[in-house]
């Protein structure tokens, strides 16, 4: 039986370079992607003297760009193999410090973060239809409910997470099987960024591991961790407006 294949996007850094790592050491074949040509180098060297495998893969897919996705998705099936699992973790972030509404911002996010997504969708569904694969989406508990200083990355997150859940009806007729991924505070270079004290971080290998085990082994339409900080979160997703805004006026006077 050959190994199976995943391809991560955003993969040269972060979630998706310690996920990349997590799979290679489970004998997957794996396929990184990313838009800098030059972290992409890095990141499959080091993973090639680390792991010591030849199972490792790079394309330069910047996902904004729908050809270079379809350019992308096409090398992998026709050069390595069928795609098992899609794990679309690329993602852009510009914590809004200062509450200014900045439409480029807006703009940006949006490119990256859903057109993004969208694009790996429409070039994966067709050649994973009805081989019973795994799309998965890494979103955010941020998108769960509106955050002060959040209204850019918080609206995309939010827009993953209704996408991932519709999608998961749909798909499932044509074989395929949606997954949503949200990750509480996790050390890497995006979440370095913030300017606030960022409660149960976890490491970027915490991260790997979960992503692994809740796409490999557990049948859960949603993955997310840890559970302390994600399960305060749902909370606030059912609170009545008026005691939501009460309680950030009293964490952080917005």
């Amino acid at each position: 039986m050959s190994n199976k294949i995943i391809w991560i996007t955003g993969g040269s850094s972060g979630i998706g370079f310690a996920t990349a790592k997590y799979y290679l050491k489970n004998n997957w074949i794996v396929v990184i992607s990313s838009s800098n040509n030059e972290k992409l180098a890095k990141a499959i060297k080091k993973l090639k003297n680390e792991d010591n495998s030849e199972n490792i893969y790079k394309f330069k897919c910047d996902i904004t760009n729908i050809n270079e996705v379809k350019k992308t998705v096409s090398l992998i099936e026709n050069n390595i193999g069928n795609i098992n699992t899609a794990l679309l973790n690329a993602a852009a972030y510009s914590p809004n410090k200062n509450q200014e509404f900045d439409i480029k911002n807006y703009e940006l996010l949006i490119d990256v973060n859903l057109k993004g997504t969208l694009y790996c969708i429409d070039a994966l569904k067709d050649v994973m239809k009805h081989r019973d694969n795994t799309i998965a989406i890494v979103s955010s508990p941020i998108g769960y409910r509106g955050w002060p200083t959040s209204g850019a990355y918080g609206m995309t997150k939010a827009a993953q997470l209704n996408l991932a859940e519709s999608l998961f009806f749909d798909f499932k007729k044509i074989g395929i099987s949606i997954k949503v991924i949200n990750p509480g505070f996790i050390d890497t270079e995006a979440t370095r960024l913030n300017s606030f004290k960022m409660p149960f971080l976890k490491s970027a290998e915490f991260a790997a591991e979960n992503i692994y085990k809740g796409l490999v082994f557990k049948k859960k339409f949603e993955i997310y961790f840890p559970f302390s900080i994600v399960f305060f979160v749902k909370i606030l997703r059912i609170l009545p407006y008026k005691i939501y805004f009460y309680l950030w006026k009293k964490i952080g006077n917005f």
